[in-house]
């Protein structure tokens, strides 16, 4: 018989891919529910324990995947960073025009069937090199959004706008359509995020103005600011101060997340003694809560503003968003809702989703105002409210001291996409 010579694979080949395949799978699997998990409690409240509990797994086993939490942390931010840059990529060559691309971006990164992708909002947590990795591997990516809006610019399918702050505006749209459920209600499922991606198109594409024109807004969001006090009375000093502190911690927390914020950091900030944080406060968990009490108050007062001085549901719509980014970009910075809901006490937690779902119903009300009075266009309210937060929510996490002496100006781009949309308006 002559002697075989067809080639044979060796056989310790197939078997060691599919070892890797199967490995990858439960690594892809670990950081799916490792990643909802950090979106849901935050990081400081998700031990690794609880995520090997979720996937029916030992603590020990959680080893063979990352040496710690911080690494699983890292691991899912960085897995979010890759899946924006290679939405980024993909989008760039399904479409042949400008508009085209960023609408294939949001089509993508708002795929009903995808895993949730962590939502970067603790940034600051990380340690070095991980830090650094991810604040690189996020602004890249922002610069590669703005590219292409200012390509779309360039060739006339989108209409003229800042494209650096148009760029922030997508992706924070993105991250709080991701959080938003866990605040305000409604399952984080695909009917939802199928909705998130039809309406978020039909913003970009339409805007809310039927007349193609975005209302000014005639109110300043410094009268929110506290008045005088009397120094020399013990009460309204000890209420100033107490302000004060809430104030500053919401700004900290704003912008580095909370698990990355000490209170040795807002201590500094405010150039006092860690001792005095504790003479107002209980704890970090109290000082939280009061920063939530604090921005819903904020959040009411924008509201009934913006019903007073608006004279229709746009209008009125557009002061509720023009006043509240002049109030993440100025001195107000109040608490945005951040990632970690399901952390908070049980009752405040449910308090907090009540007054988060009646802000959402007002936003909504305007909404449908709007398109049976003929100002707004057709859209879904429930979901246009919900997203909305999400472009001036994330302000505090990009906007440089320059951008921060601007407020209105900012808040006049910002109001700009929710009124016109990106795409260029034909004659």
């Amino acid at each position: 018989m002559a002697p075989r010579t067809d080639p044979v694979r060796p056989p310790t080949e197939a078997p060691k891919s599919r070892v890797t395949a199967k490995r990858n799978l439960k690594r892809e699997a670990l950081l799916a529910h490792a990643t909802r998990l950090f979106n849901l409690r935050g990081i400081a409240a998700t031990s690794l324990a609880d995520i090997a509990e979720e996937l029916g797994l030992t603590r020990a086993s959680l080893y063979y995947y990352v040496d710690d939490r911080d690494e699983l942390v890292f691991q899912c931010y960085q897995r979010a960073c890759d899946q924006t840059a290679e939405d980024l990529a993909l989008a760039s060559t399904d479409a042949t025009d400008g508009f085209g691309k960023v609408l294939a971006f949001v089509a993508r990164a708002t795929d009903p069937a995808r895993p949730a992708t962590a939502v970067l909002s603790e940034v600051p947590f990380l340690g070095e090199p991980h830090r650094a990795a991810i604040e690189t591997a996020s602004r890249r990516n922002a610069v590669r959004l703005q590219d292409l809006i200012e390509a779309g610019i360039a060739d006339g399918s989108l209409r003229p706008c800042d494209a650096r702050t148009v760029a922030h505006v997508l992706i924070g749209i993105l991250s709080w359509a991701q959080l938003s459920p866990h605040w305000v209600g409604g399952a984080d499922g695909r009917a939802f995020r199928k909705r998130v991606r039809a309406d978020f198109s039909l913003l970009l594409t339409k805007g809310a103005s039927v007349a193609g024109a975005c209302p000014p807004c005639p109110v300043e969001a410094e009268i929110f600011l506290p008045g005088r006090f009397n120094a020399f009375d013990r009460a309204e000093a000890a209420e100033m101060k107490t302000a004060q502190l809430v104030a500053t911690a919401s700004q900290l927390f704003n912008r580095q997340g909370i698990e990355a914020t000490s209170l040795d950091d807002i201590s500094a900030a405010l150039g006092a003694t860690k001792g005095v944080v504790y003479h107002y406060m209980q704890d970090k968990t109290d000082l939280v809560l009061r920063c939530y009490e604090r921005a819903f108050d904020l959040f009411d007062g924008f509201v009934a503003s913006a019903q007073k001085a608006g004279t229709d549901g746009l209008s009125r719509t557009i002061i509720g968003v023009h006043l509240n980014t002049q109030a993440q970009v100025g001195a107000l910075s109040p608490l945005m809702p951040q990632a970690g809901m399901q952390a908070l006490p049980s009752q405040t937690r449910l308090a907090l989703t009540r007054r988060a779902r009646a802000l959402r119903v007002r936003f909504a009300g305007w909404l449908r105002q709007g398109m049976a009075d003929g100002s707004c266009n057709p859209c879904d309210v429930v979901i246009r409210a919900q997203i909305g937060a999400g472009a001036f929510g994330w302000l505090p996490k990009w906007i440089t001291p320059d951008d921060a002496a601007r407020p209105r100006q900012l808040a006049d781009e910002i109001t700009r996409f929710f009124a016109l949309g990106l795409k260029a308006r034909t004659s």
